[in-house]
């Protein structure tokens, strides 16, 4: 009879703390942008919050990493102008695919706005960049 109870509390502790570990779960953001230092500084940010990060450098890579990815990201970081594809023409492909259209996108640019979508301008403040990734996948 005790050792079962024992068993009992021991798969209720790991229950419990498997629970608690799905909620802790590291949410994923992927970061894309041509400028390498600015990504570098973007990922830096990220990973001091506890966040798990993927990178590329412009939206093709982007969104062939996205297709090929078993592990999607919570939320899409990406600049608005680059070559070979630009952060609208990313955004314009995922949301025709329908494995990852829902996932969220933040648009950081030097210049420029996207009407409808969420747009942070280059240089952004430190804490709004943080609050606003907040908002999207918690924290």
């Amino acid at each position: 009879m005790l050792e079962n109870q024992g068993y009992e509390d021991f798969k209720r502790t790991v229950d419990e703390l498997g629970a608690e570990l799905m909620i802790r779960k590291k949410k994923k953001i992927m970061v894309i942008d041509d400028d390498q230092d600015f990504r570098l500084t973007v990922c830096e940010l990220l990973v001091d919050e506890g966040y798990s990060v993927t990178t590329a450098k412009d939206g093709e890579i982007g969104l062939n990493n996205l297709i090929h990815q078993n592990d999607l990201p919570d939320l899409i970081i990406v600049d608005l102008l680059m070559p070979v594809k630009s952060g609208l023409e990313f955004r314009r492909e995922q949301l025709q695919l329908a494995e990852v259209n829902k996932i969220p996108v933040m648009f950081i640019t030097g210049q420029g706005y996207v009407e409808g979508e969420t747009c942070l301008l280059k240089p952004f403040d430190e804490r709004e960049f943080k609050e606003t990734v907040r908002r999207f996948v918690g924290r």
